[in-house]
């Protein structure tokens, strides 16, 4: 019996993917697999070498269609597992990364757990703190979302980030995965899912010993490849969001936040056109939410 799924979409990253599994595999145990769904232009020699001599845990997926929540999708209805923890193709995974998400799961109104996340300029500093700040809430009247998942104490979130997260598979279900409605970098597609499975009576960890270091590779993944294209996906995944899962009494305030923030983008990328970019994106992600 398979106990847990590690997911990981990929894209034109095949050589940092050789190293996260590369992690993993030393840790593996024999009731979990790991599913890689390969969204990539080209494939990579050294990862399908990788596959081929771990064939019985590692199953490759090569798919066609872009989209990380549709690749997460994918990987959900391939992997078996009990548990489905999901990971970037550019983490480096502490060594009891496996062990230390799986075991939350004892309690069974868990649904989901988050992982503590190292920037690559901290990788030999795993025991610095940001003091006493809040961990993964969302803030109700303009669904502005504080992270700090630096953080070193365990506590119960609102939302956790897709680099490093894992949810059991019945929540996963029951909140029906992700929406593929939330394009470009995918923002807020984990917080989306997070909302709905809160709403099915779960509650979500932060654990910081299920540990990784996050490269954010500039190249390949979900990356914008311009200002532009960030801004106008920033604005349309938002206004999907907040239409989703706040009232529509709290708009205008949801609105007038939005917009100041990207007037000080504007102003300190010293580009008037990102607020072009923003309102357009906004204005698309009404247009999403109406659609099914």
């Amino acid at each position: 019996m398979i106990k847990a799924s590690i997911i990981i979409p990929t894209y034109n990253r095949g050589k940092l993917l050789c190293n996260t599994l590369t992690s993993l595999i030393g840790q593996l145990p024999a009731d979990v697999e790991i599913v890689v769904v390969d969204q990539s232009n080209e494939v990579c020699t050294e990862l399908m070498e990788i596959v081929k001599n771990h064939s019985t845990q590692i199953h490759y997926y090569k798919i066609f269609t872009k989209g990380l929540p549709r690749a997460r999708n994918f990987g959900l209805k391939r992997a078996i597992g009990e548990i489905i923890i999901f990971c970037d193709d550019d983490v480096i995974p502490s060594h009891h990364f496996i062990e230390n998400h799986l075991q939350n799961y004892k309690e069974q109104d868990v649904g989901g757990v988050g992982g503590r996340i190292l920037p690559r300029e901290k990788r030999h500093h795993y025991f610095s703190d940001s003091g006493n700040k809040v961990t993964g809430k969302i803030r109700r009247w303009d669904a502005y979302l504080t992270d700090n998942f630096e953080a070193t104490t365990k506590a119960y979130i609102e939302h956790v980030q897709g680099c490093n997260m894992s949810f059991r598979r019945e929540a996963a279900g029951k909140a029906g995965g992700f929406d593929e409605r939330f394009g470009g970098s995918a923002h807020l597609e984990e917080t989306d899912l997070c909302m709905r499975i809160r709403k099915a009576g779960y509650k979500i960890v932060f654990d910081p010993k299920a540990e990784l270091i996050h490269l954010k590779e500039t190249k390949g993944g979900c990356r914008a490849e311009n200002y532009k294209q960030w801004f106008y996906w920033y604005g349309h995944n938002n206004m999907l969001f907040f239409l989703k899962n706040f009232s529509t009494y709290l708009l205008p305030t949801f609105l007038a936040s939005s917009f100041i923030r990207l007037i000080l983008s504007a102003c300190k990328r010293r580009n008037p056109l990102i607020i072009l970019w923003g309102m357009s994106g906004y204005r698309a992600g009404i247009i999403s939410y109406k659609s099914k």
